[in-house]
């Protein structure tokens, strides 16, 4: 009987390990790009300024952009851009004023338009009688969608355009540290972890300045000690991205789980305020992702958000970037050109569908 239960449990790993070898290598074949690889590194100077509990970009600027991704042997030049930023400090280069009915498009960087020239420029500030307000800023949720909101608000805004991604969902405010705004300014009080690089581009070859920050950044990994709550979220994280695990995972969770997560509970709470405020005059457009694409689903965070925004309003609207993923970077998670392109056009779309006067 020991010998028959042995065999089973041997049989049924056996078995799971095909299905992981069969998912990763056939079905979701997967690709070399690790998000944690990526450096976003801008024109040394002033980029970013914090306002109270959120931030802008620093008013009438051009700002250089670029991402590099790093594939274990060398960094990559994923995407390089410039940035035009108007009298708000926002990615747009139409100035904005206080006398004109505005439509204010809300979102995270797929609205700023992270990766390419800002494709809301492409209204040409305006649509119908109404200036149009960019206020795409990148890693943001909808906590920070309203902290936007609420400073832009005497900007006469008529109707508010909520562009968002799963992720938002599990997004707090953030800030930048004094640390960020020093190696921003300064990449030579850059220390490697800061995420976000000023650069001289006069002086230097961005690779150079990276792979320098890549040992820094491993310096200082080799010093930090390694604890057991480390070990066991490594671990953790490696269990829940087994294709045997994470497709019931989801699965189960997209169906019947409903999420007591904090962030996830005061993202909520900012939409229904905002829902109060702007009532039949706020609309959300779900912006599918890389990863949505590719797995041929949506993640629980959007399945959940779009769950709870329908039971709140019927404006409700969908870009799917007619799941191609040949409309994102390889190396990154982000819209190419011609992604934003179907995005404008998309946008387009749903406003001559919602905005009639």
């Amino acid at each position: 009987m020991k010998n028959n239960k042995i065999i089973v449990f041997i049989s049924i790993i056996i078995s799971l390990l095909f299905v992981e070898l069969f998912c990763s290598l056939i079905i979701f074949k997967k690709g070399d790009y690790n998000f944690k690889n990526a450096n976003m590194i801008f024109s040394e100077g002033k980029v970013f300024r914090n306002i109270d509990s959120f931030f802008t970009y620093e008013p009438n600027q051009e700002i250089t952009a670029a991402n590099y991704y790093y594939t274990g042997e060398e960094f990559v030049e994923v995407y390089k851009y410039n940035i035009k930023t108007n009298n708000l400090g926002l990615v747009q280069e139409k100035d904005i004023y206080m006398n004109l009915p505005s439509i204010l498009i809300l979102g995270d960087s797929f609205t700023e338009g992270q990766g390419a020239v800002p494709w809301i420029d492409n209204f040409g500030g305006k649509y119908k009688d109404y200036q149009i307000i960019n206020g795409g800023l990148l890693g943001t949720g909808f906590k920070q969608f309203e902290l936007l909101e609420e400073y832009l608000s005497k900007y006469n805004i008529r109707k508010v355009f909520i562009l968002f991604i799963g992720h938002d969902l599990r997004r707090d405010i953030f800030n930048f540290s004094p640390q960020q705004i020093k190696c921003l300014n300064d990449q030579n009080k850059c220390e490697g972890n800061e995420i976000f690089y000023g650069f001289d581009y006069s002086k230097k070859n961005p690779k150079e300045f990276l792979e320098n920050l890549r040992k820094k950044k491993l310096k200082k990994n080799e010093d930090q000690s390694i604890s057991f709550k480390k070990i066991r979220k490594g671990i953790k994280r490696y269990l829940l991205n087994l294709y045997v695990i994470k497709l019931p995972h989801d699965f189960f969770r997209s169906r019947f789980y409903n999420s007591k997560n904090i962030k996830i509970l005061e993202n909520f709470e900012s939409i229904k305020r905002l829902s109060n405020k702007y009532d039949k005059d706020l609309f959300f457009v779900h912006l599918m992702t890389k990863n949505e694409i590719f797995f041929k689903k949506k993640t629980y965070e959007s399945a959940y958000a779009k769950k709870f925004i329908k039971k709140i309003t019927n404006n409700y609207y969908e870009c799917n970037f007619d799941n191609n993923l040949d409309f994102f970077y390889k190396y990154d998670g982000h819209p190419n050109s011609n992604g934003y392109k179907y995005l404008f056009n998309c946008i387009l779309n749903i406003f001559s569908k919602t905005i009639i006067e």
